[in-house]
């Protein structure tokens, strides 16, 4: 075992994990209620049930936190932070353990009672770094400063970002109230800025029509970029904006979100924006669609009255924002195509997919709408999404009605899969309903990941993964005895919000980490583990020996099996001959 000391950590090499039975060598166990040492404390047992949604990184590091118990292990130091792959963890913080920054000696992570100080871990950027917050106490804390983040880099270098009750950096006088405690949706990115909203009060707070302020937390200089009756981006009229406080977008430097505006001539029909730092001024903002606006698309406008409905992850790192809307106006017609998922790309708007749509595969019906939950644009262009189907006459569909597709960068759509299909190697069962409880995950390779409860009534929950060169497959499923040692029951994948402010999720990484979490309450016996799935490729059948390469080694093949029915085969009818030759010629070199 190892130990380092640092100003806000303690680093402990994890004995090795428990052996646990795997059927399936591909997924690895990083933490199992079975493990002995816990945490890398001597006799520590992790309690069962009481990990959290796993974030996991570029280099396959996963992040949780979860509770241990023991001998001199009491509620105010069981909770823990750890980040680490399968047999070897650190420890990032715990309850009770001092918190970084320029505080007095005695400040510790937990609340005044001396309970539950760390907040949940999956707050984490692209490349692995950790936004660490919770209650803190210590001298002198009170109820309006017992809160705190702080930003620990991939590298393991400690930032303090903000505690409840700093002063405003916008000026003014008036201090950041409310907690600073980062809870589920909240983005951190590679930098270690935070997007967060904040109330304020004191100073120059009048009432609630400037008491909060929406910031970018950075270890070194916080980035206003709203405040609360300030006047609206492109208004010169008395119109004012509030922004929302959840549903906040970072991706690298930039930022998108809702708002409502009031004022000037602002009716309750027309007050609903969604706003961006994208293609506006250095420091200033523009809003980029809004309500019963026009949408820059000749014949269409955002509806009257209308819904704007924020994707999970509507910010990539290009620039791209997309929105799921409903439309009116000339080119529109009621219930046949008044909605869709439209993206603004620096000011250019363009809709992806829309109510009316052909969905490929189907021939029944189509697409009727997007669930705006499960809606997801990668840093690489392409959309994935859990669609409702509709009659071409604009009526609800009466069975296998919810599917999950996928838009490529170039506008080619994909259906990944319909409810009512057959699960792939499981004989008899049947996709069940996608509406809503998909948790999809999507990567910059376009591999797309998502559960769902099949049918019959008793068949598994599945999670399964999907790229458009090797189809749809299941993964992992219930039942699965490599994850407990035992059956378990209970598979739970992040979807959803569990998105990182560089424009990715953060349970799938870009480059195809994937985690999850595993029960069986029957056992009480949870785990951890992560898998990596490995991009698709395109099919490049003269590479006869599958090394991604068309080269010499693949015309030695041809050579030697010339005449004979072999692998070498490569048109496939059934003989070795000019034709593989002239195949494996005009492939030459990588395959693309």
């Amino acid at each position: 075992m190892r130990v380092c000391t640092a100003p806000m950590f303690v680093c402990v090499g994890l004995s090795a994990i428990a052996s646990v039975a795997s059927a399936r060598a591909d997924w690895e166990i990083v933490a199992s209620t079975l493990d002995a040492n816990a945490a890398g404390v001597a006799g520590a047992v992790w309690v069962p049930n009481q990990f959290n949604n796993p974030a996991i990184d570029a280099t396959g590091r996963v992040v949780f936190r979860g509770q241990i118990g023991g001998a001199g292990i009491t509620t105010a130091n069981s909770k823990v932070i750890v980040a680490g792959v399968p047999g070897s963890s650190t420890v990032i913080a715990r309850d009770g353990s001092p918190v970084p920054g320029s505080f007095p000696a005695g400040y510790v992570f937990n609340t005044t009672t001396g309970i539950n100080g760390l907040a949940s871990s999956n707050n984490v950027s692209a490349d692995g770094g950790i936004l660490v917050s919770g209650n803190i106490n210590g001298p002198g804390v009170l109820a309006t400063t017992d809160t705190a983040m702080y930003f620990v880099a991939a590298n393991g270098t400690p930032s303090f970002l903000v505690r409840e009750g700093d002063v405003y950096p916008g000026g003014g006088g008036s201090t950041m109230s409310g907690s600073m405690s980062a809870g589920s949706g909240v983005q951190t990115n590679n930098l270690g800025e935070c997007i967060y909203a904040t109330t304020l009060l004191g100073g120059d707070v009048s009432g609630t029509t400037n008491n909060s302020a929406l910031l970018v937390y950075r270890p070194s200089g916080h980035r206003v970029i709203w405040r609360k009756g300030a006047a609206a981006p492109g208004f010169s009229d008395g119109t004012t904006m509030t922004h929302d406080t959840f549903g906040l977008m970072l991706a690298g430097g930039d930022v998108e979100f809702g708002a409502t505006l009031a004022g000037g001539a602002v009716t309750t029909s027309n007050d609903k924006v969604r706003v961006t730092s994208v293609g506006a001024a250095p420091g200033a903002l523009r809003i980029w669609c809004r309500e019963g606006g026009a949408t820059g698309i000749a014949g269409i406008n955002y509806k009257v009255a209308g819904t704007f409905n924020n994707p999970s992850r509507s910010l990539t790192s290009s620039g791209q924002i997309i929105c799921s809307v409903s439309l009116e106006g000339p080119a529109v017609t009621p219930a046949l195509n008044d909605a869709g998922i439209i993206m603004d790309d620096h000011g250019a708007v363009s809709l992806l997919v829309r109510r009316g749509d052909a969905v490929p595969g189907v021939t029944d019906g189509v697409l009727s709408v997007a669930n705006f939950s499960s809606v997801y644009l990668t840093n690489s262009g392409i959309l994935a999404y859990q669609g409702v189907l509709m009659n071409a006459d604009g009526t609800a569909m009466s069975t296998n009605s919810t599917y999950v597709g996928v838009r490529d960068a170039d506008g080619t759509l994909h259906t990944v899969v319909r409810q009512g299909d057959a699960v792939p190697g499981l004989s008899g069962v049947t996709v069940g309903s996608l509406n809503g409880s998909t948790s999809i995950c999507v990567n910059d390779a376009g591999t797309v990941v998502f559960s769902n409860a099949t049918l019959p009534t008793g068949s598994p929950t599945c999670i399964f993964a999907w790229d458009k060169h090797n189809g749809l497959r299941v993964i992992a499923k219930t039942g699965d005895t490599n994850f407990t040692g035992t059956p378990a029951n209970t598979l739970s994948l992040f979807g959803s919000t569990g998105n990182n402010g560089d424009g990715g999720n953060t349970a799938f990484s870009a480059n195809g980490w994937l985690a999850i979490r595993a029960r069986d309450s029957v056992s009480s016996i949870d785990a951890i583990a992560r898998i990596m799935i490995a991009p698709g490729v395109a099919p490049c059948p003269p590479d006869v020996n599958d090394d991604a390469l068309v080269d010499g080694l693949d015309l030695g093949f041809v050579m030697a099996q010339w005449g004979t029915l072999g692998s070498a085969d490569i048109n496939g009818d059934g003989t070795v001959d000019a034709t593989d030759l002239s195949a494996v010629l005009a492939a030459w070199g990588p395959c693309q």
